[in-house]
């Protein structure tokens, strides 16, 4: 699946993570939520494609149109699915959780969705993404312009988050290497951690594509996945400590993946936004003296102004 980005297309925000519980979902939320409120028009979308449950911390119980209603042909334009939320400039695409064969949608409906994303009427478009690594979810996280990974603190989930990085970068590789069998099975034997023919690093992978190919093959990919590399974000931050979460991700990253992940540092916890979701009150109407706020706030005017 090919980044179809135009002059005109919306930037695309994809928030992805190891497993589910790590407040992607709250994440998203946050972020379109700071960038409507910087007069940017954006869009929301539930993107995860087995589980969707975004509108509920949205406040909307029973969404009227769902993503599936494009993907069939209900509607002709992503557009015309889009529902007004309660924060002027944030619109709001929910999923399709009740049909479960949309969780893994087929080429031609995947292909549909990118289209859709790209004529949106909007200047960002966040994607919630479900959790795991399935080729769905790393597509569409390689999809975008801004790639951002959710972790906690959690050593699990410090885990589980460099797991997700690596899944992509070699989902990256795997889609270059196409058709060139030698190619393809070396990154094919590089992607299993445990593999019998010393290739445990990116660069190690590298250096034996060398052998086999040559220099220039090498440099483009190297190029391939040093570009637009992954940002990561540590939320539920409840000390100092915490926000190192993050750093360790990034440094993990560069060392066995050669990719310069950005860390963005953390976002504190508040354990108002757990009594919010449990009464069903819109996430969006987080005060805005919130300090989970306040750090959306920081990361967003870093990606959007970062000079």
């Amino acid at each position: 699946m090919n980044n179809l980005h135009k002059p005109n297309s919306p930037k695309i925000w994809a928030i992805g993570g190891g497993k589910g519980g790590v407040g992607k979902s709250l994440v998203s939320i946050l972020l379109a939520t700071e960038l409507a409120k910087l007069n940017r028009r954006t869009i929301l979308i539930d993107a995860d494609l087995g589980g969707a449950n975004l509108h509920t911390m949205m406040g909307i119980k029973t969404p009227a149109r769902t993503l599936n209603d494009y993907v069939t042909r209900k509607y002709l334009t992503m557009e015309e699915i889009c529902i007004q939320t309660s924060v002027n400039n944030l619109l709001l695409i929910c999923g399709a959780s009740e049909i479960l064969s949309f969780a893994n949608p087929q080429y031609a409906q995947k292909h549909k969705i990118v289209q859709g994303l790209t004529q949106l009427p909007a200047d960002h478009v966040i994607l919630d993404l479900g959790a795991g690594t399935s080729y769905n979810v790393l597509d569409f996280f390689l999809l975008a312009d801004y790639p951002i990974v959710v972790v906690t603190p959690q050593p699990i989930s410090i885990q589980n988050a460099y797991g997700f990085i690596r899944n992509a970068i070699f989902r990256k590789l795997s889609r270059m290497a196409g058709q060139h069998a030698i190619l393809s099975d070396l990154v094919r034997t590089a992607m299993d951690p445990k593999n019998n023919h010393q290739l445990h690093t990116v660069q190690d992978l590298f250096e034996t594509v060398e052998q086999a190919y040559s220099a220039r093959v090498v440099r483009q990919l190297r190029h391939a996945i040093q570009s637009n590399p992954p940002w990561v974000v540590t939320n539920k931050a409840t000390d100092r400590r915490d926000h190192n979460a993050g750093r360790i991700v990034a440094l993990v990253a560069e060392k066995y993946l050669t990719v310069r992940v950005a860390n963005l540092g953390a976002i504190d916890y508040d354990p108002q936004i757990e009594r919010m979701v449990s009464i069903m009150r819109p996430v969006c109407s987080l005060s805005p003296a919130s300090a989970a706020r306040r750090d959306i706030g920081r990361m967003v005017k870093c990606l959007i102004n970062p000079y």
